[in-house]
């Protein structure tokens, strides 16, 4: 009886096991070759520690998504006879990926650090704008395979450290602008020796001791050139020192707002004011400081809806000593520091760069992954309790905005122990369930492939923007062609779900464009609707799921103003 008894438990824990979705780290054997180079020899210049970002993105239009590895450069001391670069990965299906770096002329020398994605001259073909220790890049790409370097007739090579962008159309007018985050002024001229507190110890220095730099606003003019509206548009702050930033409609009321994640100081909402201008607004919402009212060291940031009231809300992530910190949108124009509440306090010893919203199983909310890594490669000398090598974290939503520590149950993938950076989040192998790409620093990148998540039922939304219908492109202004800065929603029976399209979260990279929604159980859609950024509304009512979904702006009857 004993033994039956054993055997019974021993298939029913084995049968739960298989249930749960496992992330499994793929990158050799799907031939990713890529080891991150930060250029360092003892010397502990800043920069070292603060990349790298990665990106996802169907570069080739063939439907899937390929991926873009950003890499650092030698710095002064540091020996090497090859020259690294940035490298582009072609996904071939099957989980193969072929290096195509020398073909499509992306292999950036230059110290990098992070990436955007975006369709900044509306011709179908994803672009490119990379984030440097120094001069930034845009790469165009040309629709064949290639990529050109456009960053001086653009206009956009700021010299500065810029740590990451985004691309958004701020002004509605069809046209992706671009929106840069500064760092510090510092250079390899100017960097300082600093110590490990309390010790002889040389150690990466505190942001602080350096001046910050203001962040950059770049309005495209439609003809392949932008222009710096920094200090017209509202936007100018002398003193940022900015690491993370993420575009959302907070308010709902039609045009993209910027939220910027700044290390050890204050955040910033910008409200878009719908005229051109913005507004900043973070210590009147409260996502300025945390609920003791202390500045974080902000860092990776995303948004989503992770309490159902069709607002979005802010994840933060920040160093050891301070918490992940969730925001919750009261729909009024404030928000709530939620952080105890939802769970997220026990993330105190972590120190999170990449932060990503995504529904990992497919149950219809929305879960959170979170990169790991300290800033200090020997920290280990004066404390144990948050190492420089960490493992990387998954926090199930378990309803309600309430999470829960799930990582061990979610497979070998979140077992791994390097000093991640930042992650990019999609369906790689367009089987249903989200994937994540996470860029360490001077080590491989970890592909994990999600295994399981598509046990539940699910739907990607891929948008494209720019009118389909010839009255429609007659008589209305157009949305970008990505769709960046739609608002789509997804009922299935009493599954709401509201989703944003934005070119930037995480830290320093780049995520899948398209739209994903986990639908649990659920075999129908009773309705897609997507609010597009031109203000046109379409809506697809009864569609089937397990499918990737397109949908053209103007594809749809108009619907009348009175049905919105």
């Amino acid at each position: 009886m004993k033994l039956c008894t054993v055997i019974v438990l021993f298939f029913w824990v084995f049968d739960v096991w298989c249930q749960e979705v496992q992330f499994v780290e793929v990158s050799v054997q799907a031939g990713i070759d890529f080891v991150h180079v930060n250029g360092a020899s003892g010397r502990k210049y800043e920069v070292e520690t603060m990349g790298p970002g990665c990106g996802l993105f169907d570069y080739d239009g063939d439907g899937d998504l390929d991926i873009y590895l950003i890499n650092g450069a030698p710095l002064p001391g540091y020996q090497t006879t090859v020259i690294p670069t940035n490298r582009l990965y072609r996904n071939d299906g099957e989980w193969r990926f072929t290096d195509v770096t020398a073909v499509s002329a992306m292999g950036d020398p230059s110290y990098g650090l992070g990436c955007a994605v975006g369709d900044y001259n509306n011709d179908g073909d994803l672009d490119l704008y990379v984030t440097n220790f120094g001069s930034n890049v845009l790469y165009r790409n040309g629709g064949n395979g290639t990529f050109a370097d456009v960053t001086t007739r653009a206009g956009v090579g700021d010299a500065r450290w810029g740590s990451t962008a985004m691309f958004l159309d701020y002004d509605r007018d069809g046209d992706l602008d671009l929106y840069l985050v500064n760092y510090i002024d510092c250079t390899l001229k100017s960097d300082r020796d600093c110590r490990i507190p309390g010790t002889s110890t040389m150690g990466y220095c505190h942001p602080d001791i350096y001046p910050g730099v203001p962040d950059v606003l770049y309005r495209n003019e439609g003809d392949g050139t932008f222009t710096d509206v920094t200090r017209e548009s509202g936007i100018y702050r002398p003193g940022a020192r900015g690491l993370g930033v993420v575009g959302t409609d907070y308010d709902n009321d039609g045009d993209l707002d910027i939220y910027v994640a700044n290390d050890s100081m204050e955040n910033y909402l910008f409200a878009n004011l719908g005229d051109g201008t913005f507004e900043e607004i973070a210590l009147l919402s409260g996502v300025s400081f945390n609920e003791m009212g202390h500045a974080e060291a902000g860092m990776g940031v995303d948004i989503a809806d992770v309490d159902g009231n069709d607002y979005s809300d802010i994840l933060i992530g920040h160093l050891s000593t301070e918490t992940n910190t969730l925001y919750l949108n009261n729909g009024d124009g404030t928000f709530t520091d939620a952080t105890k509440t939802a769970g997220l306090a026990a993330t105190l010893n972590d120190l999170t760069f990449g932060l990503v919203f995504l529904d990992a199983d497919n149950d219809g909310d929305a879960d959170a992954f979170a990169a790991n890594g300290h800033v200090l490669d020997n920290i280990e000398l004066i404390s144990d309790e948050s190492p420089y090598k960490q493992r990387n974290k998954l926090f199930e939503n378990t309803g309600n905005g309430q999470f829960a520590d799930a990582s061990a149950r979610f497979g070998p993938g979140l077992s791994i122990l390097k000093s991640s950076r930042g992650t990019a989040v999609g369906d790689i192998d367009n089987d249903g369930d989200i994937d994540l790409l996470v860029a360490n620093v001077a080590d491989r990148p970890d592909l994990l492939r999600n295994e399981g998540g598509n046990r539940n039922n699910w739907l990607m939304v891929r948008l494209i923007g720019g009118g389909s219908v010839p009255e429609v492109k007659k008589n209305s202004k157009l949305s970008n062609r990505d769709g960046i800065g739609t608002r789509v929603t997804v009922i299935s029976g009493d599954l709401r779900q509201v989703k944003e399209v934005h070119s930037a979260a995480s830290y320093q990279s780049a995520n899948d464009l398209r739209l994903h929604f986990g639908l649990g159980n659920w075999e129908q859609i009773d309705l897609v609707e997507v609010r597009w950024p031109s203000g046109r509304v379409d809506r697809i009512t009864e569609t089937s799921f397990n499918k990737i979904l397109v949908i053209k702006e103007g594809e749809t009857m108009p619907v009348p103003r009175t049905q919105e």
